[in-house]
């Protein structure tokens, strides 16, 4: 056999893709697809199925794009791969990880700070830290260090769009991958932009690992040039005495850009600031901003307990209340400045759905067009804090703040409104969300309408398409699939037994897991 790296994946390879999937999401910006629960019923045999693709003529399976809204204004473009395609795309990155972590500056040195890559039998591919506290305390240790006037910040203008994929398969090369394994990735990355030279998709957990090692050259470009810098994915921090010095470093980094990798710097991004206003506009650190004000809030009730002679020490009652109330008010602070501090806020939420409190939930529905650009993790925060008692009031509060967004017509907001509404399915609230998803078919597709279907065991419904399943797209052929599971046992056998020998690898995937999910 040829020494030459395969056109194929290792099948642990394969496994820990889906591990990883199934512990992290298939991307940090939309709902999980329900493929991956009905996977992992069919996978031995999928394994080996996915494990024997031909990367080198694989050509890329349907994808879903959406526009997602920026914090200020405009939109990114964002993609949801198919699942099969997901997989693969995820394993290729943690065949690349280490040779990519290896050829990066080291760790110690805090000037690549995001995403340090480690892998582990979970399916982690990261350290726990996303690498902010040490981009963080870095900037500060900088700025404070008396050394420098100066601080050039700035970041790449639609970096992951706009990022070569010759570059990527080279970026690989340099770090030591495979020739070949490098090439596959380069096609993989053609297939998913239709045949177009550029752009990663934006969203998957892999896509990190190939903007890591784009951005690798950048930091020693700037090591060679005699720069002092940090860098968090595409943000940059260059540390410098004196103006002349900033001027000439940000000339040395757009010029390098441009020739090395054709991309440019966010005009509206990119400022010169004194170091001292560094730190007051940039220097912003959400945990202990929160600290902080707990900690104030706290001693105010102990002088006030000292008073009237009650100086005992604060209960965790107390303590959990004082708590609560600080997430309600930071959170209101944040979202209500000129410019809503998202970075605060996104903090903020996955703090109070750590800690499941409802108390700023009111807050989120009044403020709903603000949080679009987070909604992940409002959505997030939402499931993990309604239970059946709060069900029926969230689904009204939510109907309520979806009709007064001017963005409700996005698909994305549709998307992420109908798996809210279908996480808890009250009986007083079928017909409504029924009404909103029959609605809205255009952009949610049958797909929603199917899994619609599922939940309220509209027989008819199902049984009316199971015999032109094949004439739909592929997301919306899953579902209709799976909603087979509504049928009777012996209905619902006969027809997935023929849908598992006449559909392609997934769909017959998800027809073998709804057969073994319907006879339990």
């Amino acid at each position: 056999m040829s020494t030459e790296t395969p056109d194929t994946l290792d099948p642990a390879s394969v496994d820990w893709a889906l591990t990883h999937i199934q512990r992290h999401g298939d991307t940090d910006l939309f709902p999980v697809p329900f493929e991956y629960g009905a996977i992992k019923h069919s996978w031995p045999s999928l394994k080996t199925k996915i494990a024997s693709i031909d990367l080198a003529s694989y050509e890329a399976r349907s994808s879903i794009r959406m526009l997602l809204p920026k914090q200020m204004f405009g939109f990114r473009v964002a993609l949801q791969l198919d699942p099969i395609d997901t997989i693969i795309y995820t394993a290729l990155a943690y065949e690349c990880a280490e040779a990519v972590e290896a050829a990066r500056v080291p760790k110690d040195q805090r000037i690549a700070c995001s995403y340090r890559f480690v892998k582990s039998d979970k399916g982690d591919l990261f350290e726990k830290n996303n690498g902010w506290d040490d981009f963080h305390e870095r900037g500060q240790e900088l700025a404070s260090s008396g050394e420098y006037a100066k601080v050039i910040t700035a970041d790449i203008a639609d970096f992951y769009n706009q990022v070569g994929h010759h570059r990527v398969r080279n970026a690989l090369e340099n770090a030591g991958v495979p020739p070949r394994r490098a090439f596959n990735v380069e096609r993989l990355l053609m297939n998913f932009t239709g045949g177009q030279s550029r752009g990663i998709p934006v969203g998957p957990t892999a896509s990190v690992v190939f903007s890591e090692a784009c951005l690798s050259d950048v930091d020693l470009f700037l090591i060679r040039k005699g720069y002092v810098h940090t860098r968090y994915v595409d943000d940059f921090r260059i540390f410098c005495a004196n103006e002349s010095i900033a001027w000439r470093a940000l000339h040395d980094l757009t010029e390098y850009l441009y020739t090395a990798h054709r991309l440019a710097l966010q005009s509206n991004k990119t400022r010169m600031l004194d170091v001292r206003d560094f730190v007051d506009k940039e220097l912003i650190d959400p945990h202990r901003v929160e600290e902080t004000t707990i900690e104030q809030k706290l001693a105010l009730i102990a002088e006030q307990a000292s008073i009237y002679g009650d100086a005992e020490e604060i209960d965790d009652e107390s303590l959990n209340e004082v708590v609560r109330e600080n997430l309600r008010e930071l959170f209101v602070e944040a979202l209500e400045r000129d410019v809503p501090h998202l970075g605060l806020c996104k903090y903020l939420v996955r703090r109070a759905a750590a800690l499941r409190s409802g108390v700023i939930r009111p807050t989120i529905f009044s403020h709903f067009d603000k949080l679009l650009p987070i909604l992940r993790d409002v959505a997030h925060y939402l499931v993990s804090t309604t239970n059946n008692k709060f069900a029926p009031e969230v689904t009204q509060r939510l109907f309520a703040a979806v009709a007064a967004c001017s963005q409700a017509h996005l698909k994305f907001t549709k998307e992420w409104t109908a798996e809210l509404l279908m996480n808890r399915l009250q009986d007083e609230s079928k017909e409504a969300v029924a009404e909103y998803i029959n609605a809205n078919i255009q952009d949610l597709g049958v797909r929603r309408v199917a899994l619609l279907a599922l939940a309220l065991r509209q027989v008819d419904w199902v049984r009316e398409r199971k015999e032109t399943w094949q004439n739909n797209a592929p997301w919306d052929r899953r579902a209709i699939i799976w909603a087979g599971r509504a049928l009777s046992p012996d209905e619902m056998n006969y027809w997935l037994q023929r849908v598992k020998n006449a559909g392609d690898l997934l769909d017959a995937a998800i027809a073998e897991a709804a057969l073994a999910v319907g006879r339990a």
